[in-house]
Order: C-alpha cells, then structure tokens, then sequence
C-alpha cells in the first residue's frame, strides 16, 4: 500500500512538472507574456476596456462602447464611438461630441511600476465627412 501511494504520487509530481514546461514558451519571460494593459485615471489596470477616460484632468476625451479586434504584446486596435470636447467657443461652455465607427490603436508598451502598460493611443474619426486624428501620449507621465 505505502509503494502504491508512493508511486501516485510520484507520477502527479512528474506530470505535473511536464505541464508546467509544455504551456510554457520556450524562451518566454514575465515581460513577455504578461498582458500589456491600459491605467485608468484611478491608477486601475484595465484590459479591453469598453469605456476608457482618455484625458484625466478634466475628460475631455474617452473611448465609448469600445470593441477590440486585437490586443497582444505590441498593440490593440478597435472600434470605438469617440466622445470628444471639440471646445467650441471655449471647452466649459461646450458639449461632449461623439464619434461612432472611430479606430482606435494603442502602442509602444513601456514596463512601469504598475507593469506593462500602453503608452501611446491614437484614434481616427470623422468630423464633417474628414478623417481626423487625435493622439495621445502617455510618457513621460508621472503616475506612469
């Protein structure tokens, strides 16, 4: 009885051992294949966000009922309704305008001490029938 229990538990061990080296990559490491993420304005990490804050300070732009077609190690991409405070006469007295079908693409994923995180999103939409674009950076930034 003792040699069977032994060897059960021997054989979990090894398959155990096994599992892990299988779904492992060879010669992948914690930073590359952590998932790069987005920080929210309350120092939260998201992932695929379906509503972003873009601007912090005062939320003058966001992302809006947002669906990811890719996110990986390098970039995101999407479609988003865009919310932006085109600040016309001056941006207290103006309103939200929001952009369906607008692209969305999140880059260069820098290692901070929240972990591997976006830092740089740009989004395309249509305003009076012409493509715009409107680009963010976060580097550079101290909460980063």
């Amino acid at each position: 009885m003792f040699h069977s229990r032994f060897r059960m538990a021997a054989c979990a061990a090894a398959l155990a051992i096994a599992g892990s080296l299988i779904a492992a990559p060879v010669g992948a490491t914690a930073s590359s294949t952590a998932t790069v993420k987005l920080l929210t304005c309350t120092n939260t990490k998201v992932f695929k966000p379906a509503t972003f804050v873009i601007s912090c300070a005062d939320a003058n732009s966001q992302l809006t009922a947002t669906h990811w077609s890719t996110w990986n190690a390098t970039s995101a991409t999407g479609t988003t309704r865009f919310a932006l405070n085109l600040c016309v006469p001056y941006c207290a007295a103006s309103k939200m305008s929001y952009f369906p079908k607008s692209a969305v693409r999140l880059t260069e994923p820098v290692n901070t001490k929240h972990g591997r995180l976006f830092s740089s999103l740009v989004v395309r939409y249509r305003l009076k029938g012409k493509w715009k674009a409107f680009s963010f950076s976060w580097k550079g930034d101290p909460s980063f």
